[in-house]
């Protein structure tokens, strides 16, 4: 996910004019709120298919199937259920929130190697250590890294 850029214009500069809000005006570029846009409705839609039953319901063989495997193993009706439902969550698949978590973390961090820069940037000390999290930035990106 690319970070979006706010920009500030004089309010009086726009057309149309904006007039009693403030001096100025935060902006952002069409494009930067298209994407922002497409990757809300995504997880709109993702959201809309957890609360629907039928996705569920259309899982439940696996969840039958692990609450079973976790009986035969000694476990008690509640780490049974627990296993089988479990197993039906881990079925559903969720790429868009996947994909912002991943970006959530790897904002982190991103946000752990410029503190780094500030901290320890002047000791000629931190190469090594900031290609490391550079390099973990990336796998969790990519979805490699946990």
């Amino acid at each position: 996910m690319k970070e979006v850029k706010i920009y500030t214009i004089v309010s009086d500069q726009l057309s149309p004019p904006i007039t009693g809000e403030s001096f100025c005006t935060d902006m952002v570029r069409h494009s930067d709120y298209a994407d922002l846009e497409e990757k809300f409705a995504a997880l709109v839609a993702e959201n809309a298919t957890l609360k629907n039953p039928d996705n569920w319901l259309s899982q439940s063989d696996y969840g039958y199937e692990a609450a079973e495997v976790a009986a035969q193993n000694g476990a008690t009706n509640d780490e049974s259920l627990r296993a089988g439902m479990i197993a039906i969550i881990n079925r559903i698949e969720t790429p868009a929130t996947d994909a912002f978590l991943a970006e959530v973390r790897a904002s982190g961090v991103d946000a752990a190697i410029e503190h780094l820069h500030k901290k320890f940037g002047g000791t000629g000390h931190i190469g090594v250590p900031i290609m490391a999290l550079e390099w973990l930035a990336q796998e969790i990106r990519k979805g490699g890294a946990a």
